[in-house]
């Protein structure tokens, strides 16, 4: 059986639209504000600015001890990585009204550590393979789509997630990439539509700050999105094989 994309992208938009869904939106809207003044603010004291002002930069900013900016923005980015560990157990299991209290609680410290670390193996394959060649890049971006799907849902060390993302995703790679592909264009429209909003905004306040902060409050939910697409595929792929178990 072959990846539908049409359905993994209406399904997968349809494990976001729902009650639990504009939860997770809201937590992730809230941390990525958090992390956002919190980063931008570390990054800008880390900076010389002698020649341009913070306020030119056009980056938000709060005015803390650096110390405390530091914690926050690493903490704030952990919480970011936790939550889309429960969004994934939430979207691969169809919760659409109440989310697991497990789904908080199963071996998250074991689980979070091999999620971050799966997250930057993956982005290290990706770049790698992109700097030899395009094609391997691409390749190890459809390839190992579904890591982080595999720490949050079985529990695995991210060696093993590397590894059964590649059986999962094999002979699905064409699909796989188109589909990326036209979820992509379809959020960078919306991105786009953001963008010039924002502009206008910022335009009328006068405050660059202000349109980095919107486009940035943007982003980090739509990628849930990106998630619910990547569980239905999950979903899909897992459903044709003959050892499907659930979750």
């Amino acid at each position: 059986m072959s990846l539908n994309i049409g359905s993994s992208l209406t399904g997968g938009v349809l494990r976001v639209a729902n009650r639990n869904g504009l939860k997770l939106i809201a937590g992730y809207a809230v941390l990525s504000l958090v992390w956002q003044l919190t980063f931008y603010s570390v990054f800008v004291a880390s900076v010389d600015t002698t020649e341009i002002s913070p306020q030119e930069l056009g980056l938000p900013t709060v005015d803390a001890p650096f110390a405390l900016l530091a914690v926050g923005a690493v903490v704030s980015l952990l919480a970011l990585q936790y939550l889309s560990v429960v969004a994934l157990r939430t979207f691969v299991g169809g919760h659409a009204e109440t989310i697991p209290r497990e789904y908080f609680t199963r071996n998250v410290g074991y689980v979070l550590v091999n999620s971050v670390l799966g997250s930057i193996a993956y982005g290290v394959l990706v770049t790698v393979g992109s700097l030899l060649l395009v094609v391997p890049g691409l390749i190890a971006y459809v390839a190992f789509l579904f890591t982080l799907v595999y720490v949050a849902i079985e529990d695995e060390n991210f060696v093993a997630a590397l590894g059964d993302s590649w059986t999962l995703a094999r002979g699905h790679w064409l699909r796989l990439f188109v589909l990326m592909v036209v979820f992509s264009i379809a959020v960078g429209v919306v991105a786009g539509i953001v963008s010039v909003v924002a502009s206008v905004a910022v335009t009328a306040a006068a405050n660059p700050s202000l349109g980095t902060l919107v486009s940035g409050l943007v982003a980090l939910p739509l990628s849930l999105l990106g998630l619910g697409v990547v569980a239905e595929a999950y979903t899909q792929l897992r459903a044709a094989r003959p050892t499907t178990e659930s979750l």
